[in-house]
């Protein structure tokens, strides 16, 4: 009889290729463990929650896999096949390149809508060891040059830089899905995912001024301890994110003690809800004082620049933060940072509905969280973030996302 594995959640699991096929009770177990990731994140869900979802014991689990890690390698590479597949059906019977872009997109958003194909996608992922990360953003970006190719093909006088940042603003639409979704049906999701794919795909934008290099992050070290915590902490979350950073790793990067970090906070916990609540609370304040005394109608011009300002400082790197390590606060901090994030995401729907009042309060929300879900990915790429004039850049596909023709022609 075999014995449990030393270390469950990081075996090696396979380095690359497809998903390897395993019987039919392994298919079970990574559907449920994929739904349970989904749900409650990677990290909090055990060997013994898997097995329950499927009628077994934890140990049984390791009959089929040596130990989590490896059924989150395998769900992940099951859904980097389905998206292969659905490359090849698209080019097997789209009769365009245009016909196999949407036939693709179009599929590709019922899995996201319907089947929820993408937040394991975007928050787990982080988890795979080296090699296997490698080979997952190697897919990804397969994906985005597929669909950046198709855009080429069916804009021919655009320059390949710019084909490269929309499709890959494309591919980042349909990851965000489950943040986009909200409570809307899933056919209505479909429909924006399928609007605002054809405004990013026709997307103008504008060539880069001769003082459009990129803007310089800045370095500094705070004089603070408590702050030079907190500013730690973002890098490295952002980097390794939450559960693979340390104390030590927070304190070190401070140049602080291990005992100096608990004098200034209890934990690391603690660390993750002050970057996620003061940073929730200073881009709310800053939207409100930007916001007094501007016309409704400018309005959204007002919010699109200030967020893409922001985007490229500091709170670029907390949107990924709060989009993958959300889930590891305490359930009544988690509400607490949603109600703020839906107050911030209401002024950009009252400001998309003074410009655009044919679409509905929860359209305008899908709408502002698909940019905020896109805006994040984009500052996130050096070589996007490296573009010459990438403000401009993503203002420009501010409007194309937060006003797509389609949608307000169906309004």
């Amino acid at each position: 009889m075999s014995s449990t594995p030393h270390d469950p959640d990081s075996g090696p699991g396979p380095a690359g290729g497809r998903a390897n096929p395993r019987g039919l009770r392994a298919e079970q177990i990574v559907r449920a463990a994929t739904t349970l990731f989904q749900d409650a994140g990677y990290r909090n869900v055990s060997i013994e929650q898997i097995g329950a979802a499927v009628g077994l014991t934890g140990p049984a689990v390791y009959r089929h896999f040596p130990g989590k890690h490896d059924i989150l390698v395998q769900a992940l590479l099951t859904q980097v096949d389905l998206v292969d597949d659905l490359v090849r059906e698209a080019d097997a019977y789209g009769e365009t390149p245009q016909a196999q872009l949407w036939r693709f997109l179009d599929r590709l958003g019922d899995q996201t809508t319907n089947h929820d194909v993408s937040i394991l996608w975007r928050r787990e992922q982080r988890h795979l060891h080296p090699a296997q990360l490698a080979d997952m953003r190697v897919y990804f970006t397969k994906f985005g040059d597929y669909i950046a190719d198709k855009v080429a093909t069916v804009r021919p006088d655009l320059p390949a830089v710019d084909a490269r940042l929309l499709g890959f603003a494309v591919l980042s639409l349909y990851s965000n899905t489950s943040v986009i979704r909200g409570t809307m049906p899933p056919a209505h999701v479909m429909q924006i995912q399928r609007a605002v794919a054809r405004s990013i795909v026709g997307c103008q934008l504008p060539a880069p001024g001769p003082d459009a290099s990129p803007p310089t992050p800045a370095t500094r070290r705070p004089a603070d301890r408590h702050e030079r915590i907190l500013d730690a902490a973002t890098a490295l979350f952002a980097e390794r994110g939450f559960h693979d950073v340390r104390i030590d790793d927070i304190a070190r990067a401070a140049d602080i003690s291990v005992a100096t970090f608990y004098q200034q906070i209890p934990g690391k916990t603690e660390v993750l809800r002050a970057i996620l609540v003061r940073a929730l609370e200073g881009v709310l304040f800053l939207t409100t004082h930007a916001l007094d005394g501007v016309e409704p109608r400018d309005a959204l011009d007002v919010l699109i620049s200030l967020h893409v300002r922001q985007s490229l400082g500091v709170h670029g790197r907390i949107i990924p933060i709060f989009t993958r390590d959300l889930v590891y606060l305490p359930e009544a901090d988690q509400n607490a940072l949603r109600a703020a994030q839906r107050a911030y995401i209401a002024e950009w729907a009252v400001a998309i509905r003074a410009r655009s009042p044919e679409l509905s309060e929860s359209d305008a929300a899908g709408l502002t969280r698909a940019f905020i879900g896109v805006s994040g990915d984009v500052v996130q790429v050096p070589e996007l973030r490296a573009r010459p004039g990438i403000s401009a850049a993503l203002a420009a596909l501010a409007t194309a996302i937060l006003q797509p023709a389609d949608l307000l022609s169906d309004g």
